[in-house]
């Protein structure tokens, strides 16, 4: 048999044991890629993500109603299609209910909420070369949980590390569901590129799920810090987790309960301050994952892009304003995509690049080989 042919059966196989879903565009058709929807924020190079260059797809675990139970889920966009595919893997039937959780936390990820078309819309006309380029969603993930640990996993460290511990935190979750994974190394990161068999990319494209607050919570801060080699975060993760279950932050509500105008976010940022571990640039990106984008995540890394790109010298939080406040409410969109022009300038485009290259993607990383495409 040949490898077509191989493939093919696959292919046909694996429908077989699967069943798709369906979220229609509508109005939002004509500004949406789900290319540059994905692959425009360092989240969806964080496990459990992985964006397969090859076919364009999302691939991760998304959870059910139960909130324990996960399902390994591509998501892609076909051409020409008015929808959005969502293809369950190893099952053949989910419930309504399940359907709709899993649909949810989709539409999150993608920002395809009839506000967060309004916002697109809003930023086009600011900003016109976002529009030709239908950028204007800033990817997140399908829970405002794993929005705020992973900003957390942001702070302090290297992009390398960063990375290193998300996907710590997918394979102990998958431990604690008492399976068994071998860690990913930089080996099995950088095999061959070739087109890899359905079987084989499924096999190697899957993780452990993002651990919510339920399973944190039964850890202690010492085993979730040796295991995924967290530091301080550890406690300020595990606080966060316990602080939820009880109930003293809910976060639904946290999310969902102000309108998202300039009155109520500075209301938000003073309840996300009031959490240990969540500084300035902590509390912006939650916000802008939320929807609120006139606060910039600010770094070390925003002001060397300002001196590089802008040539201002000695870089203070006035000059940030100074250049994208005439962006105002969405300075935090201007100032992203500016940021993803400047990456794939330097290393290509984030969609096409290969996953064990993924750390480099910061300005200061200097290019001493080729980047594979």
């Amino acid at each position: 048999m040949s490898k077509e042919m191989e493939n093919n059966s696959c292919e046909e196989e694996r429908k077989a044991h699967s069943m798709m879903l369906y979220i229609p565009l509508g109005e939002g058709r004509s500004s949406f890629n789900l290319e540059n929807a994905v692959c425009n924020h360092g989240f969806f190079m964080m496990a459990p993500n992985v964006w397969i260059p090859s076919t364009k797809t999302l691939q991760r675990p998304l959870r059910l109603a139960d909130d324990s139970t996960s399902i390994l889920t591509s998501i892609s966009h076909p051409r020409n299609e008015n929808s959005i595919h969502v293809l369950l893997h190893h099952t053949e039937y989910v419930s309504p209910k399940d359907q709709q959780v899993i649909l949810d936390q989709v539409a999150r990820m993608l920002r395809l909420s009839d506000r967060d078309e309004k916002d697109v819309k809003h930023f086009h006309q600011l900003q016109p070369k976002a529009k030709n380029m239908c950028l204007g969603r800033i990817f997140r993930s399908p829970s405002i949980f794993e929005d705020m640990v992973k900003s957390i996993l942001l702070c302090n460290c290297t992009w390398r590390r960063t990375l290193d511990m998300a996907q710590a935190l997918c394979e102990l979750q998958f431990e604690l569901k008492g399976q068994k994974r071998g860690r990913m190394t930089s080996r099995s990161t950088n095999r061959s590129k070739t087109k890899m068999s359905v079987n084989e990319e499924l096999e190697y494209y899957s993780l452990g799920n993002f651990p919510n607050s339920m399973e944190l919570n039964v850890l202690d801060e010492e085993t979730l810090r040796s295991h995924c080699n967290l530091g301080y975060r550890a406690k300020i993760i595990i606080e966060l987790a316990r602080s939820i279950q009880n109930g003293e932050v809910q976060l639904n509500k946290f999310e969902k309960a102000l309108p998202l105008d300039a009155k109520s976010m500075p209301k938000i940022y003073k309840m996300l301050n009031k959490k240990k571990g969540f500084g300035p640039f902590a509390c912006a990106n939650v916000l802008m994952c939320i929807g609120y984008y006139e606060r910039i995540p600010t770094d070390t890394e925003t002001f060397r892009h300002i001196k590089e790109i802008h040539g201002r010298n000695k870089v203070t939080d006035k000059d940030v304003k100074e250049i994208y406040n005439k962006y105002a409410p969405f300075q935090c969109m201007a100032y992203w995509l500016e940021l993803c022009e400047y990456y794939q300038l330097k290393f290509g485009k984030l969609s096409e690049l290969h996953r064990s290259k993924y750390h480099t993607i910061t300005g200061s990383y200097k290019l001493c080989t080729s980047i594979p495409k």
